[in-house]
C-alpha cells in the first residue's frame, strides 16, 4: 500500500465512523429542568423525523448521567403525541427496566456522574397511525419519587414495510 493510500485510509477512518455512529437530534422535554441524555441514536437516524417501521422495533441507545448515589431501580417511560393526541406508550416491564438493559458492562446500582447507555429496545405496532409522530421518553429513579434522570423529545414517522 501506497503512503498516499494510507493517507487516503487514515482520513476516511474517521469520517466513515462518525457517519456510523452519528447521533439522532433531540430536543429538551417542556420542563427544562430534565436533564437532556449525553446522546441519543436511534438506528439508522442522524436526521429527524426517524423512520418507525410497523412490525419491527427501533433501538433507541440512550446515554445519561446518573443525578444521584446508589441508584438502583430506574425506569423509562414513553409517550407517543400525534395528531395532537398524547397517550403513554406500555412498555413490556424488561423493556422499561433501564438497570437491566444497560449497555458496555455497566450495572446499577449507579453513583451520582456516572454514564451509562441504556438500550431501549420499542416495538412498533402495525395498527399504529402513519402520521407524525413525536417520541417523548423519560428515565425515572423509581426509588426517588420517579424523578426524572433524563428526558427527550425527537420527531419520527410511523411507516408500513412495503412487504406488509
Amino acid at each position: 500500500m501506497s503512503n498516499i493510500q494510507k493517507f487516503c485510509l487514515c482520513l476516511m477512518l474517521p469520517l466513515m465512523w462518525t457517519l456510523v455512529t452519528a447521533d439522532t437530534p433531540i430536543r429538551q422535554c417542556a420542563d427544562s429542568s430534565y436533564p437532556l441524555p449525553l446522546m441519543v441514536q436511534i438506528d439508522e437516524c442522524d436526521a429527524v423525523p426517524c423512520d418507525f417501521w410497523k412490525g419491527s422495533e427501533a433501538k433507541i441507545d440512550i446515554q445519561f448521567v446518573a443525578t444521584r448515589n446508589y441508584m438502583k431501580k430506574l425506569s423509562a417511560e414513553v409517550r407517543l403525541t400525534s395528531l395532537g393526541v398524547t397517550i403513554p406508550y406500555d412498555l413490556e416491564a424488561s423493556r422499561g427496566n433501564v438497570c437491566q438493559n444497560l449497555l458496555h458492562g455497566a450495572y446499577c446500582p449507579l453513583d451520582a456522574g456516572e454514564d451509562v447507555t441504556y438500550e431501549l429496545l420499542l416495538p412498533v405496532n402495525t395498527n399504529q397511525p402513519e402520521v407524525p409522530t413525536r417520541l417523548e421518553v423519560r428515565l425515572l429513579d423509581v426509588e426517588n419519587d420517579n424523578q426524572v434522570v433524563s428526558c427527550f423529545l425527537t420527531d419520527a414517522r410511523i411507516k408500513k414495510p412495503s412487504a406488509l
